[in-house]
């Protein structure tokens, strides 16, 4: 009797250890589903997510090293959507499984959730490594840009202005920046922010000038234009009225002193009269004239 209340005994605390396996397979299982589906909301809402799209539109003339872009290329297009990757998971086990089942499958989910958490930090980083990577050429083109902005200032930003000045210093910290190897990608964007402002405050201050000066020059003229208008320059008759030619007092040729008459002076054969210079012309413009036979001779203008 004692034997068979023994094994007996024994088969009972063997079946209630069995249940008791089971059932804690069963929660561990069902925990481990769980887990399951939350890791893979989780992973598929990465690979749609706007950060993905992003790093995966840029090119490779976009970036400093072309091999940031294919690296991550190459890992999200050989990564799977969870929702399309096929498994040898279960996730609807019932109490009804045997609970070597229930644990396997329990290894299985949690492997699983392994490989799902780790192939998100592997495109996270190689995410992070192409927007650093364009970053780095973003600042780079803002250096070039800003060194040509610097010499071609030169002179073409007024007096006292210090943009230039500022431009400098801040180009000088940018390209050391991009030279320093730990710099990451807040660092390079930060830099290329406060590189474009100040180059655009060169630009202003060049505007600027160039706006002050065409200003200046339109005013200039305008008040040349307006001496003009009023008579400020160019000949006037002599006081008295009239205009044009006058002829000296007493009218007409009056001939050498000595007496008598002599003959106007030939021009050189040609025949023509001899015409006393004037003050003014007979059209009304100003300079002093004469005639040499039937040639009108202007000595000079003013």
């Amino acid at each position: 009797m004692l034997a068979v209340a023994v094994i007996c005994g024994g088969g009972l605390w063997w079946h209630n250890h069995a249940v008791r396996e089971h059932d804690q397979a069963l929660t561990s299982y069902r925990a481990a589903v769980r887990d399951y589906a939350s890791q893979e909301g989780r992973y598929r809402s990465y690979l749609d997510s706007d950060e993905v799209k992003s790093a995966s539109a840029i090119k490779e003339e976009e970036v400093s090293d072309a091999k940031t872009v294919l690296a991550m290329s190459r890992d999200v297009k050989t990564t799977k959507p969870a929702s399309s990757r096929k498994t040898s998971v279960k996730t609807a086990l019932t109490g009804d499984a045997s609970t070597g089942e229930l644990k396997k499958a329990t290894e299985n989910l949690a492997a699983q959730i392994t490989r799902m958490k780790a192939e998100v930090r592997t495109i996270k980083a190689k995410v992070l490594a192409v927007n650093t990577s364009k970053a780095h050429k973003q600042l780079s083109d803002a250096i070039g840009n800003a060194d040509k902005i610097l010499a071609d200032s030169n002179g073409k930003v007024p007096d006292g202005d210090h943009s230039r000045d500022e431009l400098t210093k801040t180009l000088d910290s940018a390209k050391k920046t991009l030279e320093d190897r730990k710099s990451v990608l807040k660092t390079f964007t930060d830099a290329k922010t406060t590189l474009d402002t100040k180059t655009q405050a060169v630009n202003n201050a060049v505007n600027a000038k160039a706006a002050q000066d065409a200003a200046d020059a339109a005013a200039a003229a305008q008040a040349q234009a307006a001496s003009a208008a009023t008579g400020g320059s160019g000949y006037r008759a002599p006081s008295g009225g009239g205009s044009g030619y006058r002829a000296p007092s007493g009218g007409g040729y009056s001939a050498p002193s000595g007496g008598g008459s002599a003959p106007a002076p030939s021009n050189g054969g040609n025949g023509g009269s001899w015409h006393p210079t004037w003050l003014g012309t007979t059209d009304g413009s100003p300079g002093t004239a004469h005639w040499e036979g039937d040639h009108h001779i202007v000595e000079q203008e003013f």
